[in-house]
């Protein structure tokens, strides 16, 4: 029953998303971490630190809990219930992309979309910093993580294994 409620969530969450993956990250901490305890949110954070150091961060992030929540076929079908729904929809979609493009409803739809989506990844930035940032030298590597990232052209690969390695030598 637990792996049934389990993949009902990620379609679900995966279907109703618009945004790309970060924006998913609210809406599956409430309901693995706080409504149903699958997850401390520690794990949760572990969960989406695994899945960014993998190709696919999200499917990764949802296997790895689909496997503590149920094992192997836990994983398998987490990964079958997120790329379902964006199967579908795609299929969908790509059948009446040209009929709809010029749609003054569809764009305003969509120009309607980007401020919310703009706030669930700021909710994400939050919940994650919470969880993350626990004392003055976490909230350091973050601030130059940060400015490095938006101030040079540094590959984000390099300042991710920069931090890693800075972490596990001073924390």
């Amino acid at each position: 029953m637990i792996l049934l409620k389990f993949c009902w969530i990620l379609i679900v969450v995966n279907a109703l998303t618009i945004g790309g993956g970060f924006v998913m990250l609210p809406m599956l901490h409430d309901e693995f971490v706080r409504k149903y305890h699958w997850l401390t949110n520690q794990e949760f954070v572990d969960a989406i630190a695994m899945g960014q150091i993998t190709p696919g961060p999200l499917t990764v992030m949802n296997a790895f809990i689909g496997y503590k929540v149920n094992g192997l076929t836990g994983a398998i079908m987490a990964m079958i219930s997120t790329y379902l729904p964006c199967i579908i929809i795609v299929t969908v979609v790509a059948k009446y992309y040209y009929d709809y493009k010029e749609s003054i409803i569809v764009n305003s739809s969509f120009k309607g979309i980007k401020p919310a989506v703009i706030g669930l990844l700021a909710a994400v930035a939050i919940s994650l910093g919470k969880a993350s940032l626990i004392d003055p030298k976490t909230f350091g590597i973050a601030i130059v993580s940060f400015v490095v990232i938006a101030f040079t052209k540094t590959d984000p690969t390099f300042v991710i294994i920069g931090a890693g390695v800075i972490g596990a030598l001073f924390l």
